[in-house]
């Protein structure tokens, strides 16, 4: 005769519980698991990046090494002149490559070569268009400082330096707020402040939305910006050239140039090279 386990009919229900508490134990631990993820995953990709902002139609454009010719196409692909008035090849795409006129004095070791720059559409393969965009300014993303390094100061007057920072402006791009200044140049008069050194690196934080801005000491420190209209007398056709690594990543770094006219044929045709990368 089989006799009946009381305490075995009891557990049964208890141990059905049990599982399914576990269970539910598990799933919440698996979605709060997702959560966190998601929410990590989220600041990763969301931080470190300066977006840039510019008018309907920019965009990064690509170039090859055949496109360096001093055509004007690109826009920044123009001559430069030494002091004795010859032509010569030292605008940004030959510092930024090692080649023409510059090398030497940005050596292919450390030239980033090729990168991609914002401007109106580009036709490489015939080497035309690709007019400048007076209006770019950047949107910071995360709560992260960018690096600064002044890579290069290009003049044939020593103390013609040129100064560089950053300015604050809006959404729109439609003010230039407070000027912060990163590398100091040579003065105005020139020779009155001690510029600093190529190599040296600054951290900053920008504003939400931001531009670059550069002084020319040799114009009496007239001021060029990223968003062009506000450019002081003097700089009138002054510009600043935007370069990045990898258009489009958060992580990108971009190599920022303030130069002076295209075809500058003074003999002292300045050019300021910036790198700008996140931190971490």
């Amino acid at each position: 005769m089989k006799t009946k386990n009381p305490e075995g009919r009891t557990s049964q229900p208890w141990l059905a519980h049990n599982i399914d508490g576990k269970r539910t134990a598990a799933r919440r631990r698996h979605r709060l698991i997702l959560l966190i993820a998601v929410a990590v995953l989220t600041t990763c990709t969301g931080s470190h990046a300066q977006t840039v902002i510019g008018s309907p139609g920019a965009g990064f454009q690509n170039w090859t090494a055949a496109d360096l010719n001093n055509n004007g196409a690109p826009f920044w692909d123009a001559p430069t002149t030494n002091t004795q008035g010859h032509p010569d090849s030292k605008n940004v795409g030959y510092c930024l490559t090692g080649g023409g006129d510059c090398v030497g004095i940005n050596s292919q070791l450390f030239a980033p070569g090729r990168l991609p720059y914002w401007g109106m559409p580009f036709d490489s393969v015939n080497d035309a268009n690709g007019a400048f965009d007076p209006k770019v300014y950047f949107r910071r993303k995360g709560t992260q400082k960018l690096k600064a390094t002044l890579k290069l100061q290009l003049s044939t007057v020593p103390v013609e330096i040129n100064e560089f920072g950053w300015f604050e402006t809006n959404a729109t791009g439609s003010v230039v707020g407070t000027r912060h200044i990163l590398f100091k140049g040579g003065g105005v008069p020139p020779g009155s402040l001690t510029p600093d050194p190529v190599g040296k690196s600054v951290t900053f934080r920008p504003t939400l939305y931001f531009g670059y801005y550069f002084s020319d000491v040799s114009e009496n420190g007239c001021l060029a910006y990223t968003l062009v209209s506000f450019n002081t007398a003097g700089c009138a056709n002054h510009n600043i050239v935007v370069f990045a690594t990898k258009p489009g990543s958060p992580r990108s770094t971009f190599w920022i140039a303030g130069k002076d006219p295209a075809g500058c044929a003074d003999g002292d045709c300045n050019l300021t090279l910036v790198k700008i990368t996140p931190t971490d």
